[in-house]
């Protein structure tokens, strides 16, 4: 080995900068084994940032790679009408749904990782129920100032886990917003059935053994005609 290769081994300095070209699963998943050294580099500020779980606000916006592959429901382009969306049958197709033990830990790391870079810092959640007496919108804010993953999971799952239920979410707010680069937009429609059962439709292997509810306050529940436009205020 030349003394120039030992000296990028040896060096955690240029290490360091050797491991900024390694794809993101072998910087999160293989590099940590080769070494206590390698393993202690993947914690400095730059590789965290790199790995999205610190946040880099001099970045280029950027959706977490890994979670666009191994989560693709939560990154799928918003059709233009509901049955395009994803739904629970979507979830249960995931890249790890035959295998869902790693991914169910409470420490799974995914779970850690922030969705985009710069992180989204507001997430507009708006509610369409499809009811035999018309249809009902509400809306929430939830403000987070580094919005990750395990809170996006946690926050949709219950939302999809029910009859003719569906979702789409726009990232950096293409639906509208003051500041794209902190806002994304999560949509959600669903139809009310007759019975009123509450039937779960998704299988509880995808739901995290670290999930916890994500308390949004949703505002006055109002009743919309096709077009989106209100019509009165109601009280159901």
């Amino acid at each position: 080995m030349s003394s120039a290769q030992l000296a990028v081994i040896f060096s955690p300095e240029l290490l360091e900068l050797t491991l900024t070209h390694l794809p993101m699963r072998d910087l999160l998943v293989t590099a940590p084994l080769v070494s206590k050294m390698w393993q202690a580099l993947t914690l400095t500020p730059t590789l965290q940032r790199l790995l999205f779980f610190q946040p880099d606000t001099s970045s280029d916006q950027a959706e977490n790679p890994l979670l666009v592959e191994m989560f693709p429901p939560f990154f799928a382009p918003g059709g233009p009408n509901r049955w395009s969306w994803p739904n629970s049958k979507a979830i249960e197709s995931m890249p790890w749904s035959k295998s869902p033990d790693a991914f169910k830990r409470p420490d799974a790391s995914w779970r850690r990782m922030l969705v985009t870079q710069p992180p989204a810092r507001r997430l507009v959640i708006t509610e369409r129920c499809h009811a035999r007496g018309g249809d009902f919108v509400h809306r929430a804010v939830l403000n987070d100032p580094c919005l990750r993953m395990g809170v996006l999971y946690d926050l949709v799952l219950p939302f999809v886990d029910r009859p003719s239920s569906s979702f789409c979410i726009r990232w950096r707010g293409d639906g509208g917003g003051e500041d794209v680069r902190e806002e994304i937009a999560l949509s959600i429609i669903y139809t009310r059935q007759c019975s009123g059962r509450l039937d779960k439709y998704i299988h509880e292997r995808f739901y995290s053994d670290a999930a916890e509810t994500v308390g949004v306050e949703f505002g006055e529940r109002v009743r919309v005609r096709w077009d989106g436009e209100a019509v009165f205020p109601s009280d159901s």
